[in-house]
């Protein structure tokens, strides 16, 4: 049933996004939750990755030029876009809050789920984590009029909690625990970390949704924010990143479209502004159906390079 279950993970997030959006009140009770699936989503995908080359990938310099492009120049892209078209001081800055988040944590399970490099996309998910809280305050400073307060403690125990806590924990395991029994144990844990992540888009739609109750076409609005993000953010890797290979290309779109929107919520709070959490809430929906539309593409994209087939001789 797992091994199913994992199989249909794209179609399954995007279940999961929509059943919170029509249940907002089970959207609502998962959302408490979130931080704690969090902590285990990265610790079972930490167990399979081998720690030396992660380490390895963190110390060159194309991991810190790729969060750089996700924080940085996104951020610059988001809000120029927002303030050219007259947006409002409180929606720029939700989408430079957005722009400035790191990759979510969940991003490796979905490239494992789609076929991508793993490993890479751990690298760029610490990596955009790490950067997250510096150009979060720099975009905070520019693109809001109150005194900006950030719980950096706090932000800092979250990362020991969800970063180097899991990486600390999966070094024991692979210390102490035989190769060959780790290995056998975590290729069921793998299909579990495939079902943790539905959790969010489930947990994430809840302001969103009470926002479409007062005014659908407010919420529709929004949700056109969403999808034009995520498409801009996910075009603009692709493009970049396609001198490089297709699968670098593929995975560079969808990290840069997968946002830890919860923790820079946790971070920053009331600072964000009142679209804050309805615009990420507009999000979900499209950052899960991203793993759906690269899958799709992928296969677009490979037989476009490969003109022979069976048809043609």
């Amino acid at each position: 049933m797992l091994a199913l279950l994992a199989r249909h993970s794209s179609i399954l997030l995007i279940l999961a996004a929509l059943t919170g959006f029509t249940f907002p009140e089970v959207s609502s009770v998962v959302f408490p939750y979130l931080p704690y699936i969090l902590f285990f989503l990265m610790l079972f995908t930490l167990i399979g990755i081998r720690q030396n080359e992660l380490i390895r990938l963190l110390f060159q310099r194309k991991t810190w030029v790729y969060a750089l492009y996700h924080a940085g120049l996104l951020t610059a892209i988001t809000t120029g876009i927002a303030i050219l078209f007259g947006a409002s001081e409180s929606l720029t800055l939700a989408f430079a809050a957005v722009a400035a988040t790191g990759s979510l944590f969940a991003t490796p399970a979905i490239a494992r789920s789609v076929g991508l490099d793993v490993m890479k996309a751990m690298a760029m998910t610490i990596a955009t984590t790490l950067l997250m809280p510096v150009v979060l305050y720099i975009n905070l400073s520019l693109f809001q009029s109150q005194q900006v307060q950030l719980d950096l403690s706090g932000y800092l125990a979250r990362l020991i909690i969800f970063i180097f806590g899991p990486m600390f924990l999966s070094a024991l395991c692979h210390r102490y625990i035989p190769a060959q029994r780790l290995q056998r144990t975590h290729s069921k844990i793998a299909q579990l970390t495939i079902l943790l992540v539905p959790a969010f888009p489930l947990g994430l739609v809840s302001e969103f949704r009470a926002l479409v109750d007062q005014s659908w076409q407010q919420g529709l609005i929004y949700f056109g924010y969403g999808v034009g993000m995520s498409l801009l953010f996910f075009l603009t890797g692709m493009v970049l990143y396609m001198r490089h290979s297709l699968s670098d290309a593929l995975l560079a779109g969808i990290t840069s479209t997968n946002r830890n929107v919860l923790l820079t919520y946790t971070v920053a709070g009331t600072a964000l502004g009142p679209d804050y959490l309805v615009l990420i809430g507009a999000l979900q929906l499209p950052i899960y159906a991203m793993p759906m539309v690269v899958q799709w593409l992928d296969r677009k994209l490979q037989s476009d390079s490969n003109p022979l087939s069976p048809t043609t001789g």
